[in-house]
C-alpha cells in the first residue's frame, strides 16, 4: 500500500525557512514625507493671511482727525514711523492699533500721531502720499486700514489707478483726490517725515516713541501698553 506524500507544514517557521525579508523603511521617502507637511503647513498659514487680507475694511465715518487721534495736551504722546508695504506695520495697525485707540481714545490721556518712513520707494511713497490725501478728506484712518488690508492681494497694490479706486470705494470726492494723487501733492511732507524718522535714530518700521522713549519693532499688545501705563504714571 503506497504511502501518502506529505505536504510541507506552513505557519511562522516554514516562512522563516523561506526567508522572507522584513520590510525597512527607507530614509528618503520619510524626509520627503516630513517636507510635504511643513510645505502644507506654510501653505496653509499664507492663505489665511491672504484670506483676512480681502475682508472688507469697516468704514469708520470719523471725520476731520488728520493723521493722529487723541488731544494735543494728552499725558502721553505716541509717534510711529511706519510704510504701507511693511507686514509687520500692517499687523500692528490692524490689530494692536486698534485696540490701542479702544481702549486709550476716549480717556483723553492719549494722543497717537502716525508718521511715514518710507521703505520701498515709490510705491510706498506713493501710498503714502494718497493717504494724506485722504486726510485732506477727513477720512486718513479709513484709508490708512484699507491700504495695508491691500498687502498680498495683488502683485501693485499701490498702483496710481489702484490708489484711485481705494477712494472711490470710501466715498471720497474723485476729482479732488486725483489732482492731489497725480500732483504728489503732499511727497515732499512724506520724505520730510521720512528723514526726521532718521535723524530721530528710526532704522526700521514700525518704530513708537512713547513720550520719547523709542520702541522697535511689531510690539505685543499687553507689552505695548504696559509701556503705555508707564508712562501715564510718570506724568500723573
Amino acid at each position: 500500500m503506497a504511502k501518502r506524500a506529505q505536504m510541507p507544514r506552513s505557519g511562522p517557521k516554514a516562512g522563516a525557512a523561506r526567508g522572507v525579508p522584513k520590510r525597512k523603511r527607507n530614509p528618503a521617502m520619510l524626509l520627503l514625507g516630513i517636507v510635504a507637511a511643513v510645505v502644507a503647513v506654510i501653505i496653509g498659514i499664507v492663505l489665511l493671511q491672504n484670506q483676512t487680507a480681502r475682508k472688507p475694511v469697516e468704514i469708520s465715518g470719523r471725520t476731520g482727525e488728520g493723521t493722529a487721534w487723541g488731544p494735543q495736551n494728552a499725558r502721553v504722546s505716541i509717534v510711529s514711523y511706519s510704510d504701507f508695504g511693511c507686514s509687520h506695520c500692517r499687523n500692528f495697525a490692524l490689530d494692536q492699533g486698534k485696540k490701542l485707540r479702544a481702549e486709550y481714545e476716549a480717556t483723553g490721556d492719549v494722543r497717537f500721531e502716525y508718521k511715514h518712513f518710507i521703505i520701498s520707494p515709490p510705491d510706498t511713497a506713493n501710498a503714502a502720499n494718497a493717504a494724506e490725501c485722504a486726510a485732506d478728506q477727513g477720512r486718513f484712518w479709513d484709508y490708512h486700514d484699507l491700504l495695508f488690508s491691500q498687502q498680498g492681494v495683488s502683485r501693485s497694490p499701490f498702483a496710481r489707478d489702484s490708489l484711485k479706486q481705494y477712494a472711490a470705494q470710501l466715498g471720497l470726492t474723485q476729482q479732488e483726490f486725483t489732482q492731489c494723487i497725480d500732483g504728489d501733492t503732499h511727497l515732499d511732507k512724506v520724505y520730510r517725515d521720512s528723514a526726521e524718522g532718521r535723524d530721530a535714530g528710526v532704522q526700521g518700521t514700525p518704530t513708537f516713541f512713547i513720550n520719547g522713549t523709542k520702541i522697535p519693532g511689531e510690539v505685543p499688545y499687553p507689552q505695548f501698553k504696559a509701556a503705555v501705563e508707564a508712562a501715564l504714571a510718570v506724568k500723573q
